[in-house]
């Protein structure tokens, strides 16, 4: 399916407020958009400050792997990550280890990939 290519530099948000999600170790830094390397599969996004963390037994979202990429276009060999709808909107992805899709804010919207 068609998408925004997803980047590091996204401003995505929790599925339990106020989580940050970050990408903070892109596996790939040679293709770029917007001056931020583009995601690829081998990416795990983290977590930070995820709403559910302050209720015990456990953290509700520490990664989120995202499940949306592209079946064409390659970075470092690896496929591109793509969101399907322009920010802001869910993100297909989920939080690691419970369900729950990241809310995407902000991200480049000039560059596709299918």
């Amino acid at each position: 399916m068609p998408g925004l290519v997803l980047h590091a530099g996204a401003v995505m948000m929790c599925a339990h407020p106020p989580g940050v999600v970050t990408l903070p170790a892109p596996t790939q830094l040679k293709v770029l958009v917007g001056l931020q390397p583009v995601a690829t599969v081998s990416d795990v996004f983290v977590v930070a400050g995820c709403g559910m963390l302050l209720t015990p037994p456990s953290p509700i979202c520490a990664t989120v792997r995202w499940f949306q990429f592209s079946a064409r276009v390659l970075a470092g060999g690896r496929p591109v990550l793509v969101q399907p709808t322009p920010p802001p909107s869910p993100g297909p992805g989920t939080g690691v280890p419970a369900p729950g899709p990241p809310m995407v804010q902000a991200m480049q919207i000039k560059v596709r990939a299918s």
